[in-house]
Order: C-alpha cells, then structure tokens, then sequence
C-alpha cells in the first residue's frame, strides 16, 4: 500500500475520534440531566407531586443553566400549584414573571447587537403561552388562599398580555433589522388568539361570587366571543349556557381540571443552500438507511450572499403531548352528577402563540448559520492548505482534524433552542352543578380508552348558597 493510502486512512480515523468523542461528551451531559426529568414526571404523572417537587429542588443546580431561571420558576411553580402549596407557587410565578419581562425587554434592547448570537447563549425569556397561563395559575391559587382582589389583578393581567402579544414581536423585528448583519426584512407572524374563554371564566365566577351578575353577564358575552371569533382555537362546544350568569336558588359547585401535559420543543433540522443573492432551504427527512429526503423547500432573495455554500441548522418546533384523558366524571358522596367538559385547549393555544416568533427565528438563524458557515468554510480551507503545504501527514492530520472541529462547532452552535417549560396543562376541562347548600364528599374520576385511569378524592367541600364553590382537579398525563 503506499504511503497516499495510508495518509488517508489515518485522517479518517482521526476524524472519527473527533467526531465520536465530541458526540459521546455532549450526550452524556444530556442523559444525565433527561434521566432526572424523568423521575419527576413519572412522579407527577402518578399524583406524587410532593415527591416530584423534592426531586425538583435538590437537583436545580443540575436540572437548569445559568440562563435557565424562567424555566426553573415556572416548573417549581406548577408542581407546587399541584402539590396545593399555593403560597409558594405564587411567589415562585411572580418570580417568573418578573424575569420574563426583564429578559424579553433586554432582548429588545440587545437586539441589534446580539444578531448572531444562538438564543442558546441568551437568558430564556418564556414562551408566551408560559407568560399568560402563569397568571391563571395565580389567579386560582389566589382564590384558594381565599383572596379575590389579588386573583382580578392575575385576571385582568391576563387580558392585557393578550392585547399587546403581537405589539411586542413588532418592536422586536424592528431591532433586529437595525442589526448590521441584518440582509432580509424581519416581520412576526399572526397570532389569532386574544380573548381566553378560561380567564374569562375566572373572572365570571368571581363577580358572581359577589352578586354581581352584570359584570358576570358581560364575562359570559367575552366567553361566547372567544368561541365564536376564534373557532380555529376552540373547535368545541362552549360547556355552559346562559344560566352561568344568572343566580339559583340553591348552591353551585364549580369544578375546574387541568389534564395532559403542554408542548414540548423538538429540532428540526434544515440545510440552507446558497445561489448568488438567493438561498434555498431543504427540509429534509431521514428515509431507509439514513438517506435524506427533500419533503419540502422554500427560497427568497438574500443580497450579497456568494453561491455554492451548503449548510445545515435547526429549528425549534412545537410538538403537542396531549392527555390519555378521554373523559372526567365528578362524584358527589359516592354519586356521579355529570362530567367535565373542554372548556380551553392549551396546547392548541401554546403553538398558535408560537407562530408569531417562529418567522424571526426562522430569519435570524438561516442569516446567521450563513454568515458563521462561510467563515468557518474560509477557515476550514486555510487549515487544510496549511496541512497540504506542510508535506507530511502529521501535518495533514492536524489540518483535516481542526476542519472537523470547524464542522462540529458550526453544527453545535445553530442547535435548536429547545427550552420550555415541562408541567404546564395540554387542557382545561370545566363544569358546574346546583346543590343545596351543605358539606359534600367530592371525587373526580379520569377515564382514558381502556377505562378508569385514576380517581382523586377531594375530600369534604362546603357549598353555601353564596360565594365561590370552586374545587380544581389535577391529572399530570
């Protein structure tokens, strides 16, 4: 064999234990830290959520980053919501909230700046689904602490996050075309939810509680509004009628059930292709033996860029988790008096909400995996000349090993930002019935396909003839 052959060989196998060794420390980094999320969701899917919440704040050093401190206030704040410690999962929802504010007004701020930099690399700011539901959330342990007042100012800021959901992505796009690095105009997409029928619930039941039934009878019109004018997010029938607005003679026992768990963020994966002042983006999938198949491809203008280059990136998407829930049955002492039904889909709500950042996502990763992959490309070719010039294959080595490290920092630093949020609700189911008033034993019953799934008692619950009658279920699956 001469000596071209064995030059060759050994760059393969020193390519191969650069590219295998980088790849076995990333993923051991990661199982690591998935194994731990899955000791907590099994203990939440199973009702544990004091043992969830345990295994969640002994291992926050290892469970979140640095720039994960959002992610980490709104798991503890769920899971204790669950747990029914209400007093802490408020404090660590204000917590949340405080950050999501500070870190998204710091992008705004930063944008023009930070054009290149992964959002890997930035402080996680929420997504906007997180940001709106962490005030129901408060809104319902404000109630159960028995304070109204604060549970209306959750409400109310509900309705206001939703007024100016599109506003901020605005102002955001428009930093980010003042970017030098900035090629192609930046514009958000749409979002078509404004108006929850959840919160609006809320609030219906709160003014009823205080005998206000004209206040009620305009939350009812907003709940009928938000059905009517937004049917691609409530593809279901409205569980009430008029007599929600209206007093009875006896008492009403309202329930509320949170089921399944909201999206997660899968990679997808794309290459770009560049023509001269245009590029192409492939989506491709991976068919019979790990050959990729193009499923789609899209192209626009994109001035200055050379032809020729070939790049791969990730984006985040939305991928729904749902709920093996197929029905909800509350007993009253031992007796079923009716079922639950849909009243907000989360889930649905969670990716509608993300299409309006997914267009800037999408433009700012595509113009930075180009800008860093022809640098990277011009800086690979330097290494490989250097080698070739060198005249001897130690120094061949070292010229294919730094490309390939090349290779592999470009592909870890357009990773997808995967970052959200785990224990959040895929559904709101709602229901009420009139009682006398009294003291009543209270379970809800969860069905799925092969029957019953789990019971969870309430205990004792007193309805009067006045106030509130509010109970909340939880099933984590």
């Amino acid at each position: 064999m001469g000596r071209e052959g064995i030059d060759h060989r050994k760059c393969r196998q020193w390519r191969c234990a650069v590219v295998v060794g980088v790849f076995l420390v990333l993923s051991s980094c990661v199982t690591t830290r998935n194994e731990q999320f899955l000791i907590i969701d099994e203990a939440a899917r199973q009702g544990n959520f004091d043992t969830a919440v345990t295994a969640l704040e002994e291992n926050t050093d290892s469970l979140y980053g640095k720039r994960d401190g959002v992610l980490y206030y709104l798991d503890s704040g769920m899971l204790h919501f669950y747990n029914r410690d209400y007093q802490t999962s408020i404090q660590r929802f204000e917590e949340a909230e405080r950050l999501i504010e500070e870190y998204f007004t710091s992008s705004v701020s930063q944008a023009a700046a930070s054009f290149l930099l992964n959002d890997n690399q930035i402080n996680y700011a929420g997504e906007d689904f997180e940001d709106i539901y962490l005030n129901v959330f408060k809104a319902i342990a404000f109630l159960e602490r028995g304070e109204a007042s604060s549970a209306f100012v959750e409400v109310r800021r509900i309705n206001d996050k939703l007024n100016l959901l599109e506003d901020k992505y605005q102002g955001l796009a428009a930093r980010y075309n003042q970017a030098d690095d900035a090629v192609v105009d930046m514009k958000p997409g749409t979002s078509r939810f404004y108006n929850s029928a959840l919160a609006r619930y809320l609030s219906l039941l709160m003014y009823r509680a205080d005998g206000n039934y004209d206040s009620a009878r305009i939350d009812w019109e907003q709940m009928q509004q938000a059905y009517q004018r937004q049917s691609n997010l409530y593809p279901f029938p409205l569980p009430f009628d008029d007599s929600v607005m209206r007093p009875v003679d006896d008492g009403r026992l309202s329930v509320l059930s949170f089921v399944g768990e909201a999206p997660l963020k899968r990679a997808e994966t794309l290459y770009v292709v560049t023509f001269d002042n245009s590029v192409q983006i492939i989506y491709a999938g991976e068919g019979d033996e790990g050959v990729l198949i193009p499923e789609g491809y899209a192209s626009f203008y994109y001035p200055g860029v050379q032809g020729g280059f070939r790049f791969k990136f990730q984006l985040p998407r939305m991928e729904p988790r749902g709920s093996e829930v197929s029905r909800i049955r509350v007993v009253v002492d031992g007796s079923p008096i009716g079922e639950l039904s849909l009243l907000e889909d989360v889930e649905r709500i969670a990716m509608d909400t993300f299409s309006i950042k997914e267009p800037i996502i999408f433009l700012k990763t595509v113009t930075r995996t180009i800008v860093k992959g022809i640098v990277a490309q011009q800086g690979k070719a330097q290494m490989q000349q250097a080698g070739e010039d060198s005249g001897n294959v130690f120094g061949l080595v070292a010229g294919l090993v730094g490309s390939v490290a090349t290779d592999v920092a470009v592909d870890a630093s357009e990773q997808a930002d995967l970052r959200v949020s785990r224990y959040f609700p895929a559904y709101a189911y709602a229901g009420e019935w009139e009682l006398a008033p009294g003291t009543y034993s209270v379970a809800v019953e969860y069905f799925g396909s092969g029957g019953l799934l789990r019971v969870e008692d309430l205990g004792s619950v007193t309805v009067g003839a006045e106030g509130l009658n509010l109970v909340s279920s939880f099933y984590n699956n």
